[in-house]
């Protein structure tokens, strides 16, 4: 059963998108202006590198946040970025974590992953909880707008209302049976659409069983 902790509010939040100020950086990116390179650089490379430390060893994350900039750079032309610049670039970033965690499972090695979770809950470094946890949300919202409005009202219903599947489908005139299919029906939706985030879900509170 997938359970989701969440505020309310998490259900009604916006995707957030490129703001301005960011277009106009994106736009002297493409135009190879070194200085906002290097600004970017500046403000985001540590951030990264600790947002990487926690799923993966000190030297990969360092070369990954290099990797990260070096994309960013080589591809800098061509880029089409309908997020903001900091979910992007931790976006990215968390591509390479997670493909890293997976190229470790495949090779049966899990010690650092293990190891870098009992480090994260005895840091408990709130910033990087808050920027896995934003992430993880926007994503769960998107995938709950692309759920049939009848299926999301019964999921809410028993997920953030906390109803039992009787009292739904007494307040909705509906079967038990068509309010048990609407959730599994979600459920299967979200399994499939989290599925990437799988590795990351029990950072944050978020539940697939």
């Amino acid at each position: 059963m997938l359970r989701v902790f969440m505020d309310e509010s998490v259900y009604l939040k916006p995707v957030k998108s490129m703001n301005p100020s960011e277009k106009i950086i994106l736009d002297a990116l493409k135009r190879s202006d070194t200085k906002v390179y290097k600004e970017l650089f500046s403000k985001y490379s540590k951030s990264l590198f600790y947002y990487a430390c926690k799923f993966v060893s000190d030297d990969v994350a360092r070369d990954m946040v290099q990797d990260v900039f070096m994309v960013l750079w080589t591809q800098r032309n061509s880029l089409s970025i309908s997020t903001s610049l900091n979910s992007y670039l931790f976006g990215v970033t968390r591509n390479k974590c997670l493909k890293q965690i997976r190229e470790q499972s495949a090779r049966g090695n899990e010690s650092v992953l293990s190891e870098k979770e009992a480090l994260y809950y005895e840091t408990n470094s709130d910033s990087i909880h808050s920027i896995i946890e934003q992430e993880l949300s926007d994503k769960y919202q998107q995938a709950l707008q692309q759920l049939p409005p009848k299926c999301l009202e019964v999921f809410l219903m028993s997920r953030q209302q906390e109803l039992r599947n009787k009292e739904i489908a007494a307040k909705l005139d509906i079967s038990e049976k068509a309010v048990e299919k609407h959730i599994s029906k979600a459920l299967k939706h979200l399994r499939q659409a989290l599925k990437e985030y799988l590795p990351l879900l029990g950072f944050i509170g978020h539940y697939i069983a």
